[in-house]
This record gives C-alpha cells, sequence and structure tokens, in this order.
C-alpha cells in the first residue's frame, strides 16, 4: 500500500487527466473543478497539499494540463525582458513553487509566460524543521520558513536537462542561493557553482540574497557583494552572463541602503532586480510572509528603484499579487514581468487565465491598449 500522500497524488492526476469535462465546450466547468481541488487542499497541512500537488503535476503530461481555450492575446499584453525576449504576457511563476525543478514544463501547461524553478544550492538539503508553512486565509497571505530545502545541484541540473530535452516549456529562470552550512566568507562560492553547472541551461539566473529564512543570507545585500559578484561573472563568463543576471532584494531594507544597492546593480550591467522577496515576521509564525500583506510593501520597493534608476534597469514584481488590478499596479510602477505563487494557493490552478481577463479589463478601464503603453506610466506628470 502507498503512502496517503501517494494515494491522494493519484486521485488528484485522475480528477486533472481523466474528468471527463470536455474543456472546449465547458471551460466555466473547468474554472469550478480548479475551485474545487483548491478548497480540497486546503483542507490539508500546507506543505504536505505543496507537495501532493508537485508530486501530481510531476506525473502528468504537460499536454494533458491544456485544458483551456487559448487566450486570443494577440499583441495588448506582450511584453519584453532583458536576456530572454518577448513574452506574450506579463504573468511568471515565483522562484519557491518549484524548488527542485520537478514539474517545471507541467507548470508552463498553466499558462505562466516565465517559470523561475529554485532556490537551489550547491548541496542538497532539508531545510528547516516543520511545520514551516503556514496558511493565514483570513488575509491571503502564507508564512514560510522553510529554509531552501531542495535536492541539490547535481540532481536538479539532471532534472532540468531532461525536462528541456522532452518538452518545449517556457523561458526557464534559476533562482541560486547560498547553502546554511556555508560560511557567509565563501558565500560567492556556492553563487559561482550554480552559474557554472547551469548557465548553458538557464534563459536567466537569479542571485537570491533576501530570504529571511537561512541565517546571514540578507547580510550580503551590500554594495561591495554586488561588486565583488560582477567581476567574479565577468572573469569566469564573460560579459555575455550578466545581462540575463538578476538580483532579488527583499522589503525590509532601509531606504538609503536599498536605494544604494539599486545604483550598484545598475551600474555593474546586472539584467535588473526582482522585488522583492518577503517580509519578515516573528508572529504569529516566524518566516517570511507573502501575499496581501506583502503587497504595499513590495509595490514600494519598485517606487523607490524608480527614484534611482528612472526606467533604464529591468524589473520583475513579486509580492501581495492576488488579482489583476494588482499586476496592473506593478506594471505602471515599472515592472516588466509580474511573477505568482501565493495566488496559486488561493485562487487555484488556473489562476494564470483569471488574472490575463482582470489585467485586461485594467488596461481598458484607464485607456492603455498594450501592457507597453501602461508600463512605468505611474510615473508620468
Amino acid at each position: 500500500m502507498g503512502s496517503a500522500g501517494e494515494k491522494t497524488e493519484v486521485i488528484l492526476m485522475q480528477i486533472i487527466a481523466n474528468g471527463g469535462i470536455p474543456p472546449l465546450v465547458l471551460p466555466r466547468s473547468i474554472f469550478s473543478l480548479g475551485k474545487i481541488l483548491g478548497a480540497f487542499l486546503r483542507c490539508f497541512p500546507a506543505e504536505f497539499a505543496h507537495q501532493v500537488v508537485v508530486g501530481t503535476l510531476a506525473r502528468l503530461p504537460p499536454a494533458s494540463l491544456k485544458l483551456l481555450p487559448q487566450l486570443e492575446l494577440g499583441k495588448s499584453l506582450a511584453t519584453t525582458l532583458p536576456g530572454v525576449g518577448g513574452l506574450a504576457h506579463p504573468l511568471g511563476l515565483a522562484a519557491g513553487f518549484d524548488k527542485s525543478a520537478r514539474c517545471f514544463p507541467q507548470l508552463g501547461s498553466l499558462g505562466f509566460a516565465l517559470l523561475e524553478v529554485g532556490t537551489i544550492t550547491p548541496l542538497p538539503q532539508g531545510g528547516n524543521p516543520k511545520p514551516r508553512i503556514f496558511r493565514l486565509p483570513e488575509q491571503r497571505a502564507l508564512i514560510n520558513r522553510l529554509g531552501f530545502n531542495n535536492d541539490g545541484l547535481e540532481v536538479i541540473s539532471q532534472r532540468i536537462e531532461k525536462g528541456l530535452v522532452r518538452e518545449k516549456t517556457s523561458p526557464l529562470g534559476i533562482n541560486l542561493g547560498m547553502n546554511k552550512a556555508t560560511p557567509l566568507a565563501l558565500a560567492m562560492g556556492d553563487y559561482l557553482k550554480g552559474l557554472r553547472k547551469l548557465h548553458l541551461v538557464g534563459d536567466y539566473f537569479v542571485v537570491n540574497i533576501s530570504s529571511p529564512n537561512t541565517p546571514l543570507l540578507r547580510s550580503l545585500a551590500k554594495a561591495e557583494f554586488i561588486q565583488e559578484l560582477s567581476q567574479e561573472v565577468r572573469a569566469e563568463f564573460g560579459e555575455g552572463l550578466l545581462p540575463r543576471l538578476w538580483i532579488k532584494l527583499d522589503p525590509d531594507l532601509p531606504k538609503k541602503s536599498f536605494q544604494g544597492l539599486i545604483a550598484s546593480i545598475a551600474a555593474t550591467h546586472f539584467a535588473g532586480v526582482i522585488l522583492s522577496n518577503t517580509h519578515k515576521v516573528n508572529a504569529p509564525w516566524a518566516g517570511g510572509i507573502s501575499g496581501h500583506p506583502l503587497a504595499l510593501a513590495s509595490t514600494a520597493c519598485l517606487e523607490w528603484a524608480w527614484e534611482v534608476h528612472r526606467g533604464s534597469l529591468a524589473m520583475m514584481a513579486s509580492g501581495g499579487v492576488l488579482s489583476g488590478e494588482d499586476v496592473f499596479q506593478k506594471i505602471i510602477r515599472g515592472a516588466a514581468v509580474v511573477q505568482l505563487y501565493t495566488a496559486m494557493v488561493y485562487r487555484g490552478p488556473w489562476v494564470v487565465w483569471e488574472l490575463l481577463n482582470e489585467l485586461g479589463e485594467a488596461l481598458a478601464l484607464r485607456g492603455f491598449p498594450t501592457v507597453s503603453e501602461a508600463r512605468g506610466s505611474y510615473y508620468l506628470p
């Protein structure tokens, strides 16, 4: 007999793959099924539910998830990301959902224009003790203190290569971190190990110096580290990798320190910044909070950054995105891509399609024919 988790995965696979609902005829039924599955999963502890979803997706052929008619997006929602190129729309998957790259091709089939796996560390690690993910449903939020749990660089690199060979996926970002046991003085080496192993298979890369759940990690968020990273990458990989390398920052930095980092990142010719990681909290549980309570802080980070670079540095937004209006607010503050995570927990597997429809309505309401015309408009006189 298999475990309860394995049995649940089998049931979910049967529901998704063999539900008997003609998707092109009854799309509303597909949306309803997604809501039912989401409500069902929220009856279980948060990390268990997440493991079930990832395990189920990993076993499904990606084509089986294309249950909805393709939206006729045209060019109105198209965006461009430095180092990646054109995207059909601005919604991407944030790091943390598929930490060990187990199901990224399947996630691409759920409509994401951009996927980000990780955070990946050189050595596998189990992360912090459980329980370590907590739902706050009344706030539409999550608190996590996972601690970079992942299968490690060797296993994940092989998994990514196999996935890319088998399936055509959305552009793939790879989020890199340091092992918990690595001395801070050697942290640079952990990031370089990840880049050496994966620089040929990722479309872009993220240096994560912003998680609140790895001791001392956030102390790397200094101009000196940014400058040293730029020098090391240039020395080993030449100029070609920097335009594909992003820095992810946290929302808890003082404004002066934050803007100093933005100036350093812009001056050293990285691709851009991801704003932001989770906000560190100590109650009701210690960890990093995402979802609605993060919205204002992460949006403020976009504004603070714009004050420095004035549109010269690309930005991806992450944090507090639960509706198409939230997406719109990030875009007008300069985001080229808006990443999702917590929205999947509370709005279900078809969240991309729902948010794109809502984004289209938000653009039309303000008189913007395209996403590109809306981007950065918050700062216009």
